[in-house]
């Protein structure tokens, strides 16, 4: 398994008396290597916490979790960073993760100079891979030393891709890659992370509350309702024969691609 999440609860603002929030209870799930796995929920559900504990940005209150066999939140920190730059985020908003002040150079070989230690490049090579990243995200050497203001949103979201994959990472956690984006862009940005996928055999765990993208991206998934799993297993067995009740509310709000089967079409 290349990531192994096993009994893991996150209880927030705990006392005394034992009174908290329990955002995560009892999760457990695993994502196999080379795979799309999907995490899907409304907003409030735990996806986040649950990204947050992956990286190692919010402690545990039970639980482990294990990359490559690894307990994350029992390694050293020198250890932390060198599985970070196996382990890589793309963010929802592209227009607020990338630094509006500086270039998208910059912006790219940022993960390439803190990971100095792991992938060892000289400046030159450094810009090298820079511009080896823009056209394998489908952009190109001009846009180099522009800024993030001049790009659309689904640009922005190919940069953010890029910088994602610079330290040539195996695991991409991809928190709602596409919900900032127009539907058309949408499209191009997952047949975008197909292509990569594929390229570079990479690992997807791909976190959404629209269940269509989860439908065509991954191979597996997971509901997630109020902090706990209600249902995982492969895509085509959740969508077609959910069992929770839950899983079967979300399904029935999908909006059905035929205009002719929408209810905001007036029937003559």
């Amino acid at each position: 398994m290349s990531l192994e999440i096993k009994n893991v609860t996150k209880i927030f603002g705990t006392s005394r008396k034992g009174e908290g929030f329990t955002a995560l209870d009892d999760v457990s799930l695993s994502v196999k290597k080379g795979s799309s796995f999907g995490l899907v929920g409304e907003s409030g559900s735990g996806k986040t916490t649950l990204t947050k504990c992956i990286l190692r940005l919010e402690s545990l209150t039970s639980g482990t979790i294990r990359f490559e066999g690894k307990d994350i939140h029992a390694l050293s920190k020198a250890e932390m960073r060198r599985v970070r730059a196996r382990l890589q985020i793309v963010f929802q908003d592209p227009y607020a993760s990338l630094n509006p002040r500086i270039t998208i150079h910059d912006i790219i070989s940022e993960p390439l100079i803190i990971h100095r230690e792991t992938v060892p490049m000289s400046s030159r090579q450094r810009t090298e891979r820079v511009e080896e990243l823009l056209l394998q995200v489908g952009l190109s050497r001009e846009h180099l030393f522009r800024y993030p203001h001049e790009f659309s949103g689904g640009q922005r979201q190919r940069i953010g891709i890029a910088r994602a994959l610079a330290v040539k990472p195996e695991f991409l956690i991809l928190d709602e890659p596409t919900s900032a984006l127009d539907v058309s862009v949408q499209a191009e940005v997952l047949n975008l992370l197909h292509r990569l996928q594929d390229e570079l055999g990479l690992t997807y765990f791909f976190i959404s509350h629209d269940l269509g993208v989860i439908r065509y991206v991954c191979d597996e998934v997971a509901v997630i309702y109020r902090g706990k799993l209600v249902e995982q297993g492969p895509v085509d067995d959740i969508f077609d024969h959910p069992k929770d009740d839950y899983t079967r509310m979300l399904l029935n709000a999908m909006p059905d691609p035929d205009p002719d089967l929408s209810p905001f079409r007036r029937v003559e």
